[in-house]
């Protein structure tokens, strides 16, 4: 009598096996490598000394403690805001609106640091659980027209982000508004306010490993829990969810509330820990990018962790190539672009090969 049993694997086919990356991250990785080849395409056409410009782009974030520190304080706020979208997409929705809720939660921040009397560590930790607050009071109205209604987040969202952005504006112009300053800001906030920096002289600060502790949480309660399992499930297949007994309209308005929640954290970092006050127009559209690097980490908490880290490099990068070079900083919205299109395309490539 033949065995007709498959043979088992070698362990060393089986280690090598292990050791070749997921099918997310390699088609992350080749959309990240043909972006940067038409990112140096451009620079080589539109630039009077194209290596000067290369080397700026792909070395300005470690010329210098300096510049290495703004580029980890940057990819920190691109990091909460793509977990923000992260956990939004897993939930099953299209969060479109951090920008709006960062906007909402940063001055909240501003405020609370301001005005509340206390020790500068409570006051701190305050203004950043206030900011969370106030951006999943941002979204809750988006969210509960898509749970109990069915109109589409994409929308509302959207919408609900220039609503926010005009609203703190005319708060900051009509309540808040330092008088010793010709811009529209607030008054500085209370030094020991401030998280608390880590490689002087940069912006660089403790803000960093909250975030690493959120991309840690985040992917603990995906993983290892009920509910984390549940938001999964509801995601991908809402009715098989609801046919196994899954409440999915409390789980898709408790995933949405929790993206608002983490985009407003974003802005109350980003006030407590690099621009220590509330300055219309602060954000270069962090909630936006957000959307981004959680696309180019596929939705993992700690691949939104690194996409954060490189696109960090790569905005860092671009300022430095734009001094040293005749190439403008527009080429990462280019880059960010041609990502966005990669990604999304080998989506549909693998919805229609199905």
């Amino acid at each position: 009598m033949t065995d007709t049993t498959a043979p088992a694997a070698s362990p060393a086919r089986a280690r090598l096996s292990a050791l070749r990356p997921s099918p997310g991250l390699r088609q992350s990785l080749i959309a990240i490598a043909l972006g940067l080849l038409a990112s140096l395409i451009i620079i080589a056409v539109i630039a009077d000394e194209p290596m000067a410009a290369f080397r700026a782009f792909a070395l300005g974030s470690f010329e210098d403690v300096y510049s290495f520190g703004t580029m980890l304080s940057i990819a920190t706020i691109l990091a909460i805001t793509g977990l923000s979208s992260a956990i939004g997409f897993k939930a099953g929705a299209f969060n479109i609106g951090g920008e709006g809720q960062l906007y909402a939660g940063g001055l909240t921040a501003a405020v609370v640091a301001l005005y509340m009397p206390g020790p500068g560590p409570v006051v701190m930790v305050t203004a950043l659980v206030a900011a969370a607050v106030v951006g999943a009071a941002w979204i809750a109205i988006p969210a509960l027209l898509r749970v109990y209604f069915g109109v589409t987040e994409i929308v509302t969202t959207l919408m609900s982000t220039y609503i926010a952005i005009d609203v703190t504006t005319y708060l900051v112009k009509a309540y808040f508004k330092d008088p010793q300053s010709g811009a529209l800001e607030t008054p500085p906030i209370p030094q020991e306010t401030w998280l608390p920096g880590i490689l002087s002289p940069s912006n660089a600060n403790y803000g960093l490993f909250l975030a690493v502790l959120l991309a840690g949480a985040m992917a603990l309660f995906l993983a290892r829990t009920r509910l984390g399992l549940r938001l999964r499930l509801v995601g991908l297949q809402p009715s098989f969810a609801e046919n196994v007994g899954i409440a999915s309209d409390r789980t898709l308005l408790g995933g949405m509330l929790t993206s608002g929640a983490l985009a407003g954290l974003a802005g109350g970092v980003a006030i407590l820990g690099l621009t220590h006050n509330f300055i219309d127009s602060f954000s270069p559209q962090f909630g936006f990018l957000g959307i981004t690097v959680a696309l180019i980490g596929r939705l993992s908490p700690f691949g939104v962790l690194a996409a954060a880290v490189l696109y960090g490099s790569l905005m860092t990068g671009a300022t430095s190539m734009q001094s040293v070079s005749d190439v403008p900083f527009a080429l990462v919205f280019i880059l960010q672009g041609l990502l966005i299109l990669l990604i999304t395309s080998q989506g549909i490539r693998r919805r229609g090969a199905m």
